[in-house]
Formats: C-alpha cells, sequence, structure tokens
C-alpha cells in the first residue's frame, strides 16, 4: 500500500508539471523507479517495455516528448507490463476522448495544441488516470 501511495504522489506531481510546463524532471522518474524498491514488491523489469508503442509514436510522428516515454518505463517498472500497458492504453483513449469533447465543443483550436515542433498535449494527467484504473480492475 506504501508503495502505491508514493507511486500515485509522485506520478501526481509529474501530472502537476506537465500541464504547467509540458516538461517533467528527471528526478520523478527516478522517485517513481525507485518505489519498485519498497516492500513487499520487487522492481518490474520487463515493464520497461511498456514504453515502447510512446517510443514508437515519438520516432514516427514526432508528437511524443521523451519524458512521457521515460515516465512511461518507470511506471512499468513499478507495475508490470501487463497493467502498465492497459495503463496507456486507458490514458490514450481517454486523452482522445477529452481531446474529441473539446473539439466538439469548440474550446480548442488547432492553433490552440500547435507548437514549434507539432501539437503539445499534457499526457501524465491521462496516464495517472489510466494506471488508477488498470490497478483498480487487473488488482
Amino acid at each position: 500500500m506504501v508503495r502505491l501511495v508514493v507511486f500515485f504522489l509522485t506520478l501526481s506531481l509529474a501530472a502537476a508539471s506537465d500541464l504547467r510546463s509540458r516538461t517533467i524532471p528527471d528526478w520523478m522518474h527516478f522517485i517513481i523507479a525507485a518505489t519498485s524498491l519498497i516492500p513487499p514488491g520487487q522492481p518490474y523489469w520487463t515493464g520497461m517495455a511498456a514504453c515502447l508503442p510512446l517510443l514508437a509514436a515519438g520516432i514516427m510522428a514526432g508528437g511524443i516528448g521523451g519524458g512521457d516515454i521515460k515516465l512511461t518505463a518507470a511506471c512499468g517498472v513499478v507495475l508490470g507490463l501487463r497493467r502498465a500497458f492497459a495503463g496507456i492504453f486507458l490514458a490514450l483513449c481517454l486523452l482522445l476522448v477529452w481531446h474529441g469533447t473539446c473539439r466538439a465543443a469548440g474550446k480548442i483550436r488547432k492553433k490552440d495544441i500547435e507548437t514549434e515542433r507539432g501539437q503539445a498535449y499534457p499526457l501524465v494527467p491521462f496516464l495517472w488516470a489510466g494506471m488508477l484504473i488498470s490497478i483498480v480492475t487487473m488488482g
């Protein structure tokens, strides 16, 4: 239980940072990964592979930052491949619903989400929700 509390507190800080500045400090990735060492659990090193879909998106489309990829790998070390991958899937679904709803309501215009490097979304708040849902539903 302590492990999940520390995990979600740090993930909450990362979400706030992502909302505020669209960056995630490196120390947050290390703290999240270090929570995998809190007993009774163990690190799930294969969980780092959960970041591969985001890495592929970042390489192919240039639409995702390195901080999101590192954070997802850190979450995978804590939660394991299955739960982290489910969390990413849910996070991306939530992001699509949010974006579609805002676009339909006319609250987001193309110029509002574009930067000089492409589109910028605060992904970590959606990762937070996706990881929480994956823990609740998958145990």
